[in-house]
């Protein structure tokens, strides 16, 4: 779902005006979902989240931390810390074969909505990120 229970149950559900699962799928999920964009984009995200493995690429074999060490792009990963989809300690692997990559956590409850854009406190905190990503020289890692 994205959204971890805690969000649901607890005290921030308030913010979300959320509160029952009719409200949410209603609210949330029809809100998001059918808003006159192509079908035909979310049906490319799902084979992309299928197949977008990078030990796919061609000339790794399989090799999963090869294929991340070829990587040369200067790297800013932003998992949500309660995102269960891609959990931050996943992102810190794939990180760490990432040369000169970094990795910043958004705090926060929001999990996998985090990057949505809704909380102004994780949109300040991407936007601080991607601002201070798009300062730095060039672009290219090299070991």
């Amino acid at each position: 779902m994205g959204l971890l229970a805690g969000v649901l149950l607890g005290e921030r559900v308030r913010e979300t005006r959320l509160h029952l699962p009719e409200d949410f799928l209603v609210g949330f999920w029809e809100g998001f979902f059918l808003d006159g964009r192509d079908p035909n984009n979310l049906l490319t995200m799902l084979w992309t989240w299928q197949n977008g493995d990078v030990w796919l690429t061609p000339g790794f074999d399989g090799d999963t931390e090869a294929a991340l060490g070829s990587i040369r792009a200067t790297t800013l990963d932003m998992p949500a810390e309660k995102d269960l989809y891609f959990p931050p300690e996943d992102e810190a692997w794939a990180v760490s074969h990432i040369p000169g990559a970094e990795l910043r956590v958004i705090p926060g409850i929001w999990g996998h909505f985090a990057g949505h854009g809704s909380n102004p406190e994780d949109k300040e905190f991407i936007d601080t990120g991607l601002k201070e990503l798009l300062a730095k020289p060039g672009g290219l890692v090299w070991p």
